[in-house]
């Protein structure tokens, strides 16, 4: 059995920034094309779906991922970090009772992050509760505010990741890697081959425990793994899976 698990945004979709010459509409925000897939990247995707199962990894919540239009539906999607899952469109509500057990020893922690992030200047965007599971806003000087969390914060239970002025309080136990896991116990009836493939430090621990592993060339993997691409990361990594099934 042969699964992939790959990250959205700047892994499989990217916004209006990115530079692609022929590429595909995937969500529509306000009225507004928001996110793109490359015209190739769109082609793979489809071949593949209909080889492996394709499980979509992705921080955005429920909402934000019902924006997307692949052309496909995934048949499982892991939103807010793998503490949602959705089967078939639908989310389910005992694995989301799982992750809120999983969560709890956090709670503390997440609560004080998010009084300390209220009362911050350097807050410039709502500070966010995702589904009792994470803290999100946004921030400006956001490795300061980070350094400042680390100091008053049991870091063993929560981590503070950031990817821009994007900043979390991520559960230490809600992490991609182990929700891979997780997914494999429930739901994998066969041996499983896994490919993973992510752009950011949420990624490091999926693609890593991968068997076959796919990062951007800026991300810092401890493991092996293929970055040695030009051009857009998603016509790399998705060719290169649809070769290793078609061995």
């Amino acid at each position: 059995m042969n699964i992939l698990f790959t990250d959205l945004d700047n892994t499989l979709i990217y916004s209006k920034k990115t530079d692609i010459a022929e590429k595909v509409p995937v969500e529509l925000y306000n009225g507004e094309i928001n996110s793109f897939m490359s015209k190739y990247s769109y082609e793979l995707l489809h071949k593949l779906n209909e080889k492996i199962l394709i499980v979509p990894i992705t921080t955005r919540t429920y909402i934000q991922y019902s924006r997307i239009e692949l052309g496909i539906i995934p048949k499982y999607v892991l939103c807010a970090n793998g503490g949602i899952l959705l089967k078939d469109g639908i989310k389910s509500d005992e694995w989301y009772k799982e992750s809120l057990d999983i969560v709890k020893p956090s709670s503390d922690e997440r609560e004080k992050a998010y009084a300390f992030l209220q009362k911050d200047k350097r807050r410039k965007f709502e500070c966010r509760n995702i589904d009792d599971l994470f803290i999100f806003t946004k921030c400006d000087e956001t490795e300061d505010v980070v350094r400042d969390l680390k100091a008053i914060l049991d870091m063993t239970k929560v981590e503070a990741l950031y990817n821009k002025d994007k900043l979390y309080i991520m559960p230490k136990n809600l992490n991609k890697a182990d929700t891979i896991k997780r997914f494999i116990r429930e739901y994998a009836t066969e041996k499983v081959q896994i490919f993973a493939a992510g752009d950011t430090e949420f990624d490091t621990g999926m693609i890593e425990i991968a068997d076959i592993g796919f990062a951007h060339k800026d991300l810092n993997i401890s493991k092996n793994i293929f970055n040695d691409y030009e051009g857009l990361f998603s016509d790399f990594y998705l060719e290169k899976v649809l070769e290793y099934i078609k061995e």
